[in-house]
């Protein structure tokens, strides 16, 4: 007991020496006129906590403890400025922008361990703005950010898509939301990301599997989102945003407002959504494409102090999608089942189906998400700080396939997800910055419907991880270790007296899954160097190893798994992968040009992945008229390149072209046959060409307008899964889009609003990703075309109402 009252003393001492706040002001201004830069956007990451420049280019951020700290600030088609202040008293610091290239790239990773500029750290990284995200047209959190390179998307049409980092999917990517993990059966390929995409303020991707700081499944990479920064003191903000798409009908209303005083801050914010069946030119309207979330509300509510901060986080978001079978008639017509005289019947969709915005009772998913975060900072002293995250989830999954039972879920899912996250950082020197800490999660997944895909289980899964980074005059290293151990208990699962499964052993007539128990452990790191050559030039090279525990549905699946078209057959004998990869990069910024190229090798030893199941006469195996997929293992590797080059000449800041390039080629190196060779889902080569033009005011009414030209190039994807049926060669295609936007003013030179106008696929071209899902429904009996096709011209009109006044 003496001795907890010492050490509480000894924190109370630390901690007093923070007690004092101050404050950091100024003024923000162009470098070509001395003007001021209204609306500037100035962040303190550490603290979380900012400010935006008034219609006289001032600043101010108050509540600010003793201490060492990054100040970044960002304007659109600016160069981000990032200043390293000590705040031992009140600070007048004022900054000078200018033009650049690359915008608001250079900004700092909050998700990358420390905290660090993207050309600085060894690990790539790719970063997407709302600014940028408001520019663009999307039908989801992954959509938006599918362009960027390295990343592209698993589509099951237009409204459910899953994040792919350089070929990896499913459980290889994490996607942390906050600072928690996002968990919602991401395994499956027609599990979105259960988060609402009108509540993300910012998206950080880090590329490939050396991230230490989030759990053993990144082998891809992880995805961090978050939400927007709290208001700065003494102001009560929000805006209204709408979103229309021409293509589905798509309409969309989010509202956010939030204020701080006195160091009490809060926000909350709520979104509406609702998208019609999209159509193409060759499939016209594809019934069963159409989605709604009906009602999604987040915020949080926290205190800004001296010893740093504390916030609550709520969280609850909605969605519900049709599932699209792709049956037709002999006529080309899409086809729906029904119940008529007590049999099931097919009969072709009517013109009032294709409009309908209604969900199918029997074939239709339904999601609800609840979350509760808590999460802190304390800043015990100048160099030494604690973060402390914990957070309860639930994730209810419903899916509804049966005709003759409407509104009756044949799976219902209900996960809970208990996580947990502590750190200490030590900001020792200038020169040498070290993080340890521990985090995980305990997971439980509980059957609920009429029928079990997979049985019940518990996880826990703990790791212990500690990073470090240490600058020298031209060379950056940083590194770490991290263990992991993950206990997995996987339930029995029965078969009734009609072979359906379920969890419970009254009324079952055997056992058709036996029951599973096994611990998990590895050791992984990652070491990595950036060095400066020249004042425009760095070079970056990056090691990592990774590990991933077999999931649940690998392991156990045994049923159709309803919306997915297929039956699936689960590898009791699935063993952990263990992914070996290495980076090479460099970067080059002139006053005029911007590039940034990344070679990547990934190599994972006992890759598991899904192949058709074929008969002895080598027909596809089928079970009630499904497809059979089974979970095989072999290892892999995966070969790539990423590449971005900005041209922003120095004498004419208003325009710029950008060229991207994105390939990644997985191989199968356990396979035995040449059609087998190459691994599933892999994203065809992309090129990206965009032409911008920017203004940032003309006259006294109108700022940051711009005009945009997109060509989106996808190369012929023939390094397929060509072997039993899985793929087939996805021919090359090309895209045409457009933008244009600006903010409009009033006489105080606030913005009144701002319009945000995108038109993809202007050309209304037919085309199939190759990772669309659709890709392999039934061919048209019509055309002769297998599948369906993606989404042909689509206009996105964005509207965002910001307002805000002092609070007092």
């Amino acid at each position: 007991m003496r001795k907890c009252l010492l050490w509480l003393v000894a924190l109370g001492l630390i901690v007093s020496e923070v007690q004092a706040q101050y404050v950091l002001s100024g003024r923000v201004i162009h470098v070509e006129n001395n003007e001021p830069v209204i609306g500037a956007a100035l962040f303190i990451p550490e603290l979380r906590v900012g400010a935006t420049t008034d219609v006289e280019g001032n600043y101010r951020i108050g509540s600010i403890p003793k201490g060492n700290y990054t100040v970044q600030v960002s304007y659109m088609s600016h160069r981000t400025l990032i200043e390293k202040l000590t705040m031992e008293r009140d600070t007048v610091y004022n900054f000078t922008m200018q033009n650049a290239p690359n915008a608001l790239e250079e900004v700092i990773v909050t998700g990358a361990a420390t905290r660090t500029l993207v050309k600085e750290s060894p690990v790539p990284i790719a970063t997407l703005s709302r600014v940028q995200w408001l520019r663009g047209s999307s039908m989801n959190l992954t959509d938006a950010i599918s362009k960027l390179p390295g990343v592209s998307q698993v589509t099951t049409g237009a409204g459910l898509s899953k994040p792919v980092i350089r070929g990896l999917a499913f459980n290889r990517v994490i996607t942390m939301h906050d600072g928690v993990r996002q968990e919602d059966n991401q395994w499956g390929a027609e599990h979105g990301i259960n988060l609402d995409e009108f509540s993300i303020d910012r998206y950080e991707i880090i590329r490939g599997a050396g991230s230490l700081m989030y759990g053993s499944d990144g082998l891809g990479g992880v995805i961090a989102v978050y939400s927007p920064r709290p208001v700065e003191e003494g102001k009560l903000e929000g805006r209204v945003l709408s979103n229309y798409q021409t293509n589905n009908g798509m309409y969309a209303l989010s509202a956010l407002v939030g204020g701080t005083r006195n160091g009490f801050t809060w926000l909350a914010q709520t979104s509406h959504r609702n998208a019609g069946n999209y159509r193409n030119p060759a499939d016209g309207r594809v019934y069963g494409s159409n989605y709604r979330e009906n009602l999604n509300l987040n915020g949080f509510v926290g205190v800004n102090r001296a010893w740093g901060y504390s916030r609550f986080y709520a969280l609850r978001s909605t969605q519900e999608y049709n599932v699209t079978n792709g049956t037709r008639d002999q006529r080309g017509r899409f086809t729906k089942e029904i119940v008529r005289n007590n049999v099931v019947t097919e009969v072709p969709v009517t013109e009032a189906d294709l409009h309908s915005r209604s969900m199918n009772p029997s074939n239709s998913q339904y999601l609800l998400n609840y979350k509760l975060t808590s999460s802190s900072f304390v800043q015990l002293n100048p160099k030494n700080s604690l973060t402390i995250t914990a957070s309860y989830a639930q994730n209810q999954r419903l899916e509804y396939a049966n005709p003759e039972a409407p509104w009756v879920p044949d799976l219902s899912l209900f996960l809970q997800t208990g996580y947990y996250d502590v750190r200490y950082n030590l900001a020792a020197t200038e020169q040498w910055e070290l993080n340890a800490g521990t985090n995980g999660m305990y997971q439980t997944m509980e059957n609920r419907g009429t029928e079990s895909l997979y049985p019940n289980y518990d996880l826990f899964d703990n790791g212990l991880f500690v990073f470090s980074r240490y600058n020298l005059p031209r060379l950056k290293f940083s590194g770490g270790l991290r263990y992991d151990l993950r206990h997995l208990d996987i339930a029995r699962l029965y078969v009734d007296a009609e072979g359906r499964f379920q969890t419970s052993p009254e009324g079952a007539v055997s056992i058709r899954f036996p029951g599973f128990e096994q611990q998990y452990q590895n050791l992984s790191g990652s070491m990595g160097a950036v060095y400066t050559l020249s004042k425009k030039l760095l070079v970056r090279m990056n090691a990592s190893r990774g590990f991933r525990a077999p999931t649940v549905p690998e392991l156990s699946s045994n049923g159709e798994h309803a919306g997915t078209f297929r039956y699936e057959i689960g590898n009791l004998n699935a063993v952990p992968e263990v992914a070996w990869q290495g980076d090479l990069g460099f970067t080059y910024e002139s006053s005029s040009w911007y590039a940034d190229v990344s070679l990547f090798q990934n190599s994972i030893q006992n890759f598991t992945y899904s192949e058709r199941v074929q008969t002895r006469t080598g027909a596809d195996s089928l079970v009630d008229g499904v497809p059979v997929f089974r979970y095989a293992q072999g290892d892999a590797r995966l070969r790539g390149i990423e590449g971005t080059l900005t041209y922003n000449p120095e004498q004419a800041r208003w325009v710029s072209l950008t060229l991207s390039h994105s390939t990644v080629i997985g191989r199968n190196r356990s396979a035995q046959e040449a059609d087998a060779q190459y691994l599933p889902l892999m994203p065809a080569p992309r090129w990206f060409v965009q032409m911008r033009l920017t203004r940032d005011r003309l006259g006294n009414r109108f700022r940051n307008l711009y005009v945009s030209m997109d060509w989106e190039r996808y190369l012929t994807q023939n390094r397929a899964l060509l072997a039993y049926n899985t793929e087939t060669i996805t021919p090359g295609y090309g895209l045409v889009h457009a933008g244009l936007g600006g903010d409009i003013v009033g006489k105080s030179q606030r913005t009144i609003f701002s319009v945000y106008l995108a038109a993809t696929n202007i050309f209304n071209r037919i085309y199939q990703s190759h990772q669309s899902r659709f890709k392999y429904l039934d061919p048209n009996p019509v055309t002769g075309r297998t599948g369906i096709f993606d989404m042909g011209r689509n206009v996105s009109l964005k509207l965002v109402v910001p307002f805000s006044t002092e609070w007092k």
